[in-house]
């Protein structure tokens, strides 16, 4: 029981479209909230929101690889059927 609970927890965990959301989904939340301190706090300070933007940026970009050897995959199928 606890080994099925554990493989679809990974399942879940290693998902590319998953990660590659909640990434997205960071950025933009870090970056709306820098803007609002931007127009509403008089003094620049530097937050959390600052490290969810760079936290954000670096999943992004370990996911990048995943859709790129997908597309390099997808190439090799699309040449073996012409």
């Amino acid at each position: 029981m606890l080994n099925r609970f554990t493989k679809n927890l990974k399942c879940i965990v290693e998902n590319s479209y998953l990660n590659l959301a909640i990434g997205l989904l960071l950025l933009y939340t870090g970056i709306s909230e820098t803007v609002y301190e931007l127009k509403n706090v008089s003094t620049f300070r530097i937050g959390m929101h600052h490290g969810i933007i760079i936290f954000a940026i670096l999943s992004i970009l370990k996911i990048l690889p995943h859709f790129t050897e997908s597309m390099e995959h997808i190439e090799k199928i699309g040449d073996k059927k012409k």
